[in-house]
């Protein structure tokens, strides 16, 4: 990977150091913080690419309609693409005076050109290995959210938690975690100790530069840049034994075939994740919360107009026509196999009876 080399000597691709030791990022605020005002949590960071506008405006409506007594809001978005009318509807779509956005772009992603993803992931994913090079020195905490969440309470809670000695807070993964504990070694994510979902972080900002976990990940992607699970694994391994285990009502994981209203209001549930590609905000998606996303998307300046919804609804019916055929299809298929089985044994049988 080519670049200049960061404290410690790792890698940053095309980021340029100033002599503090900062990245220089361009920092364009959009709105700001009455005079006077104390902030209760924050700052929040995302990392998303231009193709994940209508879900980061989502998430920060939900993040803004639950958290009004932290307003306003301290948002960083990293973000690669996203251009100022669409940055402009991004904010529009939350309640006034509720939020102030940081956009740092980060260009073309070329620190991460030799890494691969999983189908279906942007590079992007790779930002929050450098999340801390985008916040002033003097902040002590982040937190980092996905693109791909609901907020459903407050999350002063979440912030407020205690981390001991750890870098980071975080939720383990609910699948890969039971994989790591019952099969070290074996293909997929790497041998740690327990293996978490990097999609909701909380982090000690302080203790993350002192163990160097931004430049230890990217020494673990130069040497595995095709390790499946991408910067979560790189997270993980340098990450192992300094992380604190959160509740799991605040990255909550899921089936893409649950329905998550009922569960998120009997758990109580301070975040829903929408891991898995069945994301419920597109066009004919298949996930049964397609109505639950949309009750917030409908809030903010990207709600569906009434052809998109019929558009998406045709789409929503032909899949499942699609499916059920190819069930049926399944279905003919075993018993076609049967039928023919049964007439090759049955036939057997009246030649052996013939020739007895």
């Amino acid at each position: 990977m080519n670049g200049n080399a960061g404290p410690g000597g790792a890698k940053l691709g095309f980021f340029r150091w100033d002599g503090a030791g900062n990245m220089n990022v361009h920092r364009i605020p959009t709105g700001a913080a009455p005079a006077g005002t104390k902030q209760r949590l924050g700052p929040i960071v995302f990392a998303v690419d231009a193709a994940y506008a209508v879900p980061l405006a989502t998430a920060l409506r939900s993040v803004a309609e639950n958290n009004r007594d932290a307003w306003p809001l301290d948002i960083h978005v990293i973000h690669e693409g996203i251009g100022e009318e669409t940055k402009r509807r991004i904010f529009d779509s939350l309640p006034a005076n509720s939020t102030v956005i940081q956009w740092h772009p980060i260009g073309t992603l070329s620190f991460a050109s030799g890494f691969s993803t999983r189908p279906g992931v942007s590079k992007m994913t790779f930002a929050r290995i450098l999340l801390p090079q985008f916040l002033p020195e003097s902040c002590n905490r982040a937190l980092y959210l996905d693109g791909d969440i609901l907020v459903l309470a407050a999350l002063e809670q979440l912030w407020n938690a205690d981390l001991g000695e750890a870098v980071i807070g975080a939720v383990p993964d609910y699948w890969l975690d039971d994989v790591v504990s019952k099969e070290p070694g074996a293909a997929g994510p790497p041998r740690v100790e327990r293996y978490f979902n990097a999609g909701i972080l909380l982090i000690d900002l302080e203790k993350w530069r002192k163990e160097r976990i931004s430049e230890r990940s990217l020494d673990y992607l130069d040497r595995f840049p095709t390790t499946e699970y991408s910067d979560q694994d790189a997270l993980n391994v340098a990450c192992d034994g300094k992380w604190k285990v959160l509740d799991r009502a605040w990255n909550f994981q899921f089936e893409p075939t649950q329905a998550i209203g009922r569960i998120a209001l009997e758990q109580k549930l301070g975040i829903v994740h929408f891991v898995t590609n069945v994301k419920p905000w597109k066009s004919g998606s298949l996930s049964p919360n397609v109505a639950f996303y949309d009750a917030f998307r409908s809030r903010t300046r990207f709600a569906l107009t009434r052809r998109e919804r019929i558009q998406s609804g045709l789409k929503r019916a032909g899949s499942r026509l699609l499916a059920r055929s190819a069930l049926l299809r399944a279905v003919w298929s075993c018993t076609k196999s049967a039928m023919q089985t049964y007439t090759s044994t049955l036939a057997r049988m009246n030649r052996g009876a013939r020739n007895a």
